[in-house]
């Protein structure tokens, strides 16, 4: 794999950097609708989190709201002109490859993602091509929770910066906990380190802070069905139990690094905490 940028192939997080702005360069006309969501967006609203896994990600992820979306270009016509190429690993739609090999994955809220339901993958949001976007449950949060950040490239050659919407930690955490459940039926997609995000938006966040933003997306009409449906996942897999599936995956992220039975001891904790607090601020 070649990277652009001069990146150090051995720096990963580096690299899918200047992918994501390789895709906020290619999307410069639709920057109104564009949210950065996934690993990256957790890193840039968390910092220095106390926990023993280091940064990285293999890919970046963007979430559009077709509402601030103009008709042109067309998503495909601009991500196809900065040289962006669908993934032929994964051929899903939304799923594009930057001009270094780095994934990355358009998404749309399965709320304003046009009909189909689940099994269509791809969003219909015309005139933009049903496979240049992916819809998915849970994004819906982030149209609500984020917050403007100046993304600038790890690279000490790469000179580009875009101030763009940042998904907010709550925002993050309905977003994650809607993947872990989607996969729990097949185990061979479930990914441990998306539970230890999670676990690192908990540790690095004050949970009073958490709760404000809960509220907010509970009684936001877009928002409100899949936060209440994150929070019933945060409780099954990580708050009722260290021993619960999500508990253990963001433990087992940390095998031979870290600690792993006191980080699912932590997370549920913490989910709990946070659970409870939201509980009592609503009654």
């Amino acid at each position: 794999m070649s990277l652009s940028g001069g990146a150090d192939p051995n720096n990963l997080l580096v690299a899918t950097r200047s992918a994501l702005l390789d895709a906020l360069d290619a999307l410069f006309e639709h920057r109104d609708a564009v949210i950065v969501i996934g690993s990256q967006a957790i890193y840039l609203q968390t910092g220095q989190a106390p926990v023993a896994l280091a940064e990285t990600t293999k890919d970046s992820d963007v979430a559009l709201d077709p509402r601030a979306l103009r008709d042109d270009p067309r998503i495909e016509d601009a991500m196809r002109a900065a040289r962006f190429y669908p993934n032929p690993s994964s051929k899903q739609p939304g799923a594009w490859m930057s001009p270094s090999g780095i994934p990355v994955d358009l998404m749309v809220p399965e709320t304003l993602a046009g009909p189909g339901g689940r099994t269509a993958r791809g969003a219909r949001i015309p005139p933009h091509d049903r496979r240049a976007t992916r819809r998915a449950r849970g994004l819906e949060a982030t149209l609500v929770d984020n917050t403007p950040i100046t993304v600038t490239a790890l690279e000490s050659t790469d000179t580009r910066s875009h101030t763009v919407k940042v998904a907010g930690l709550a925002g993050l955490l309905v977003a994650k906990l809607h993947k872990i459940a989607e996969r729990v039926g097949t185990p061979d997609r479930l990914n441990d380190k998306d539970a230890h995000d999670l676990y690192r938006i908990l540790i690095s966040t004050d949970t009073n802070i958490l709760v404000t933003k809960f509220e907010k997306l509970l009684i936001e009409p877009i928002s409100a069905a899949p936060t209440g449906e994150a929070l019933g996942h945060l409780q099954e897999l990580f708050a009722s139990d260290p021993t619960k599936l999500g508990a253990v995956m963001a433990g087992r992220a940390e095998e031979g690094i870290g600690e792993p039975e006191t980080v699912s001891l932590a997370v549920s904790i913490l989910a709990a905490d946070l659970l409870a607090a939201l509980n009592a601020a609503q009654t």
